[in-house]
């Protein structure tokens, strides 16, 4: 007799048949013992080289071995970028043209990148990555609730919103910029 076959489920809890249910006999139960033991010792015995080796600690929790501009060029740079693109308005001699997101696709691939802003601020503030514990701080907290004003304005899909928030975010960057950026004039080199 199957015990899913009475139960009538192929997820039932125990489908196998009642007979595999017998209860122990002391020889089963003395031979289970000295299996477990015999296992055990087994164990206790190996060599300690086939044991994994402790993995050496950091001297910091996280990896922030890619420099800041990096993660400004490969990721914060193109995210805003992609939000302060998402919204404008072109006037000339033939009219207005609009350019804000029209789709659910334009919308989500918006909130991917404010997404992407919002957890770059935490990227900044880590420890072996901040500059220091104050002004950094207080402009990488700043950039982040930026992100996150424009993320809710996504949400919200207010186009509006959405590009009056870009130029916030955008003081949010240049304020950090003018204090920690290592801007190299090309022109200068000329």
């Amino acid at each position: 007799m199957v015990v899913a076959a009475e139960i009538g489920g192929l997820f039932d809890p125990f489908p196998y048949p009642l007979e595999f249910l017998e209860p122990m006999t002391p020889q089963r139960l003395l031979l289970t013992l000295l299996a477990t033991a015999l296992l055990s010792l087994h164990g206790a015995c190996t060599s300690q080289e086939s044991s994994p080796q402790p993995v050496p600690k950091l001297a910091s929790r996280y990896d922030t071995a890619q420099p800041i501009s990096e993660l400004m060029k490969w990721v914060i740079d193109p995210a805003a970028d992609t939000l302060w693109d998402a919204v404008s308005w072109i006037s000339n001699e033939k009219g207005t043209k609009a350019n804000a997101p029209k789709t659910e696709e334009d919308w989500n691939a918006l909130h991917v990148q404010a997404s992407i802003l919002v957890e770059s601020a935490n990227l900044l503030m880590l420890e072996g990555r901040a500059k220091d514990e104050g002004l950094w701080m207080e402009k990488a907290r700043q950039f982040g609730l930026e992100a996150r004003k424009n993320l809710k304005a996504i949400e919200e899909r207010d186009v509006e919103k959405l590009f009056e928030l870009g130029g916030d975010l955008d003081h949010a960057c240049e304020s950090c910029h003018l204090k920690y950026a290592n801007y190299q004039s090309t022109s200068a080199s000329k």
